[in-house]
C-alpha cells in the first residue's frame, strides 16, 4: 500500500479569537479535503526547529498569515528558520494575500524558501510587475481570498431564499480604512455610508456600520445577509502600494492581518491598484443577497449586471442601483443567477481548489 503523502500548514496566529469566519476556513480546508496527514504549525510563538525537519511533510502550505510575519524582525526570523528546516525534498506553497506590502521581502522568502507554486490573488496582467519571469523560481497561479465551503452552503440553505420576505432592506460592515489603502480605503466606507443614506430617504431598514462598529464574527454575518434584500460592497484591495518595503516595522506589532502599519512609512504608489474578489461576495452570492458593488473584475468570478448591479466608482447611481433590489422580479433572478454560478456549479469551493493544487504541486 502507497504510503499517505503529509501536508504541514504553515500558520500565525496569536491576535483575535474567535478567528474570522472565512480566515478560519482557508486555514483549515487542507485539513478537509487534503488525501493525507495534515499538520498544522503556528510560528507566532517560539518553536524549534527540529520539530518541523521531524515531521518530514511532502508538502508545505506558507499560509497568508505565516507570510504576514515578514512585517516584523521576530517573524521574519521565524520564518527563515522554518525554510531552512525543511527537508528538501518537500514540495512548497506560498499563499500570500498582502502583496501590495513589504513586496520585497516577500520575493526575497519565495526565492530563499524554493517555493514550488506561488498561489496569487492578483490579476495575472499584474503577475509580471510583482514577480518578473527572469527572476521567477517557481510557478504561479490565481488564487481566491476565500472559496465556497460546506458549512456556508448548509447555513445559506437555512435562510429564505424570497428577497421580498427579508426585513432588511440594505446591510454593510467595514472596518476603519485606513490612509494607506489610498482611494479604495475610502469607497470601503463611503459605500456603506451611501447605503444608509438611501435607506433613511427611503424609509426603508438598513443595518450598516462603518469605523468597525458593530462587528460580526461567525455566522453573525451570514445571518444578516439572511435576513437582507441587499448588500452594498467594493473589491477588496488597496490603491497604495509599498513595492520597496519601506515599511518602519514594529517589533510589537502583533502577526496578525488586523495589524495596520502607520500611515507615515509607506511609499506612495499610485500607478498600479490591487483589486480582488473578497470573502463577502461569495457569502452573499451563497445567501443569495442582492450585490449592490462598486464596477470591477472581481477575480473574474463575478460579472457587472448578471452577478450583481454595478454602480460607478463615483458612486453617483447609487439610489438607482439599490432601487432595483426593491424590483422583485430583477433582483430574484440576478441573485438565483449568482447563486447558480458560485455554489451549485461548485467551481469556486475549497474541495475543488484544495484538490487541484494538490495534483499540480504532488503530480
Amino acid at each position: 500500500m502507497p504510503r499517505r503523502p503529509t501536508l504541514l500548514v504553515i500558520y500565525a496566529w496569536r491576535g483575535q479569537w474567535p478567528m474570522r469566519r472565512w480566515e478560519h476556513r482557508r486555514i483549515f480546508a487542507w485539513k478537509a479535503h487534503f488525501p493525507g496527514r495534515v499538520v498544522f504549525f503556528n510560528i507566532a510563538f517560539p518553536f524549534k526547529a527540529r520539530w518541523l525537519t521531524a515531521l518530514d511533510p511532502d508538502m508545505v502550505v506558507f499560509d497568508a498569515t505565516a507570510l504576514a510575519a515578514r512585517y516584523t524582525p521576530t517573524g521574519w526570523d521565524a520564518l527563515g528558520e522554518v525554510a531552512a528546516a525543511l527537508p528538501a525534498h518537500a514540495r512548497r506553497v506560498a499563499a500570500p494575500l498582502d502583496e501590495f506590502l513589504s513586496l520585497g521581502r516577500l520575493r526575497a522568502f519565495l526565492g530563499e524558501a524554493r517555493i514550488d507554486l506561488l498561489l496569487t490573488a492578483l490579476e495575472p496582467a499584474l503577475w509580471e510587475a510583482f514577480y518578473p519571469a527572469a527572476g521567477r523560481g517557481y510557478a504561479i497561479r490565481r488564487f481566491l481570498t476565500a472559496y465556497v465551503d460546506d458549512d456556508l452552503v448548509r447555513t445559506a440553505r437555512r435562510v429564505s431564499p424570497d428577497l421580498a420576505a427579508r426585513p432588511i432592506a440594505v446591510s454593510y460592515r467595514a472596518w476603519s480604512a485606513p490612509a494607506w489603502l489610498g482611494e479604495m480605503g475610502l469607497l470601503k466606507r463611503e459605500v456603506g455610508l451611501r447605503a444608509a443614506d438611501w435607506a433613511r430617504r427611503r424609509g426603508h431598514v438598513a443595518d450598516v456600520a462603518v469605523d468597525g462598529e458593530r462587528r460580526l464574527v461567525g455566522d453573525d454575518w451570514i445571518r444578516l445577509l439572511g435576513a437582507s434584500r441587499a448588500v452594498a460592497g467594493v473589491e477588496g484591495g488597496s490603491s497604495l502600494l509599498d513595492p520597496a518595503g519601506v515599511l518602519a516595522l514594529d517589533e510589537t506589532s502583533p502577526l496578525t492581518q488586523d495589524w495596520k502599519p502607520p500611515p507615515s512609512t509607506v511609499r506612495l504608489d499610485g500607478s498600479l491598484e490591487v483589486r480582488a474578489l473578497s470573502p463577502r461576495h461569495l457569502e452573499a452570492a451563497a445567501t443569495r443577497t442582492f450585490q449592490v458593488l462598486v464596477e470591477g473584475d472581481y477575480s473574474g468570478v463575478l460579472e457587472a449586471g448578471v452577478h450583481y448591479q454595478p454602480v460607478r466608482r463615483d458612486l453617483s447611481d447609487m439610489d438607482q442601483a439599490l432601487d432595483l433590489s426593491r424590483d422583485p422580479a430583477y433582483a430574484q433572478a440576478m441573485v438565483d443567477r449568482a447563486y447558480e454560478h458560485v455554489v451549485s456549479s461548485g467551481r469556486f469551493t475549497w474541495r475543488a481548489v484544495v484538490g487541484d493544487v494538490v495534483r499540480q504541486v504532488l503530480a
